[in-house]
């Protein structure tokens, strides 16, 4: 059954109605789904008393802006091509974009980054980077979608990991469908 109305108080008669069909049928009734319930639009409206930012108290937000201790910056990319990838491209592909982070473990240390890779499972493969401050994992599903997520406790913005990304992309038609950066730490800490 389906009704349409522009009567304000259709939730209590529909109520009143599904309890008559009950009693005089025997069967029982279910709303499923009740669509709309906008505002009724007030011509001329004036309110009692207008509110202006300072009637708000603003020492709880002012309080967690203050506790937060960000530690390190996460970017999530997806991207996605019609072309056909290959597990030796998409390792070709980190291989050559890990060569523009210059994070500062990496800088003043000799540590080697080591890439690891699986693709004992599904079609596709995880390639894993990691390093003392930071990783990078990148998720290929075997088609033509790969996920890359970039960690770094410091020394990472968002010019660079824009850097990684075009290199990532070089030569190939992977454009990008999707980024996102998350600050990581602790004291409530705010994702944007």
């Amino acid at each position: 059954l389906l009704l349409v109305s522009e009567h304000d108080d259709i939730v209590n008669d529909l109520k009143v109605a599904t309890k008559f069909v009950e009693r005089t049928t025997g069967l029982e009734s279910e709303v499923r789904l009740i669509n709309g319930g906008l505002w009724l639009m007030q011509d001329d409206f004036k309110a009692t008393h207008p509110y202006s930012p300072d009637d708000y108290d603003k020492t709880s937000p002012l309080e967690q802006w203050k506790s937060q201790h960000p530690l390190g910056l996460q970017i999530i990319t997806q991207m996605e091509t019609e072309d056909p990838l290959s597990k030796e491209l998409v390792r070709r592909l980190l291989d050559n974009a890990m060569t523009s982070l210059s994070v500062s473990s990496l800088d003043s240390s000799d540590e080697e980054i080591q890439i690891q890779e699986y693709d004992d499972l599904g079609d596709g493969c995880v390639l894993m980077a990691t390093w003392t401050e930071g990783s990078v994992f990148v998720l290929w599903d075997g088609r033509g979608h790969v996920d890359i997520n970039l960690f770094a406790y410091e020394g990472l913005d968002s010019l660079k990991v824009k850097h990684f990304n075009n290199l990532f992309q070089r030569r190939t038609a992977l454009s990008t469908v999707l980024y996102d950066e998350h600050p990581r730490g602790f004291g409530r800490v705010v994702s944007y």
